[in-house]
């Protein structure tokens, strides 16, 4: 008999990571009372990473000889796990208490193509990370093209966290879901296709997801369901991994927009400049009932990590010592209606 449901768990240099999210899963399984199969795929990281994973205790360990991204670790995953409901995720993730079920009974209605669920960045479960970012040629115009025109770019962020606060708070249909952890029948994967390996690094789900809402199936996100993220230690074993994620945003903008599109919006990267906000010197902000801190990579806050500030906020050290060699910018936001109040930038070298 075909288990509950099969996770294909998607490794590359991240052993340490790997060996936590399979217990998290068993764990899982086990107190959830579902009879579940772990399908554990390396990317090509090497003989060592090798040795360790097939300590991991995954039900099947699939090790490839090359990287064949995320997008080909799903797939050959998926082409080795038993059930008619999938898991696909990324290694650097730890499964909460209860954090299964409510996946598998979103994607049991059949009017839902995926789920995803609420993504913490922290061991506190403070700080969210985004459920997602819808793409769409204006959009990623604006994302590229903070500070020309403030009012406008403050209405956007406003819209963003309104919609971002709903999906966090209290779920339902989205536009775009993370791709670090989804939940999805078989079936759909028949109907809308696999993950397109032509994207070595980031938007194969979010092209993916494309051809799932164009085949008429809903996305949803899921908050009763958490997980842990380590946010960032994935791409930080991956020497190359900015050329990689280059590479998959032109083929993901040439495939959507068309090449004039394309190339307005690789201007439009060359030219980006951050805007001039106030430097900050300690990340750390005082208990505001009402607001919220975002926190991004991207100068237009789009698309943001987010924590309430009722009684006050510091940065976690765990993600602090995650966190690329690139400022960070955050923003303090009402949110009532979203409205930005202060927004700032933290230097790092």
């Amino acid at each position: 008999m075909p288990p509950d449901v099969s996770a294909v768990v998607v490794s590359h240099m991240s052993a340490c990571e790997a060996l936590d999210c399979v217990a998290s899963l068993v764990r899982a399984f086990r107190d959830e009372d579902l009879a579940g199969e772990v399908v554990l795929v390396d990317c090509g990281s090497g003989a060592g990473e090798t040795r360790a994973l097939e300590a991991a205790g995954a039900d099947v360990f699939l090790p490839l000889p090359e990287n064949r991204g995320y997008s080909g670790g799903i797939n050959a995953g998926l082409a080795r796990a038993r059930s008619f409901r999938i898991l696909a995720c990324n290694a650097d993730v730890v499964f909460g208490p209860g954090s299964v079920r409510p996946l598998l009974e979103a994607i049991d209605d059949p009017s839902v193509g995926a789920a995803a669920p609420l993504a913490l960045w922290d061991v506190e479960g403070r700080v969210r990370l985004p459920a997602g970012w819808a793409p769409g040629f204006l959009s990623d115009l604006a994302q590229l093209s903070a500070g020309r025109r403030p009012s406008r770019d403050e209405a956007r962020f406003a819209l963003h966290a309104r919609e971002t606060l709903r999906l966090w708070e209290r779920g339902g249909l989205a536009r775009h879901l993370s791709g670090a952890v989804l939940a999805v029948r078989r079936e759909v994967f028949d109907r809308a296709g696999r993950f397109d390996e032509r994207f070595p690094f980031e938007f194969e789900e979010t092209e993916w997801e494309d051809r799932v809402r164009a085949s008429g199936l809903a996305l949803s996100f899921v908050p009763q369901s958490r997980v842990r993220h380590l946010w960032g230690s994935s791409a930080a074993a991956s020497p190359d991994v900015a050329a990689r994620r280059a590479e998959s945003r032109r083929v993901y903008w040439r495939r959507r927009y068309g090449r004039l599109r394309k190339t307005i919006l690789e201007r439009a990267a060359r030219r980006s400049a951050a805007p001039p906000f106030p430097r900050l010197a300690e990340l750390r902000f005082p208990a505001r009932p009402g607001a919220w801190l975002a926190i991004s990579t991207n100068p237009s806050l789009l698309p943001f990590a987010g924590a309430p500030l009722d009684d006050g906020f510091a940065l976690p050290a765990e993600i602090a010592g995650r966190l690329p060699a690139a400022p960070l910018y955050l923003r303090v936001f009402q949110a009532s209606d979203g409205r930005p109040l202060e927004t700032f930038v933290r230097e790092r070298s």
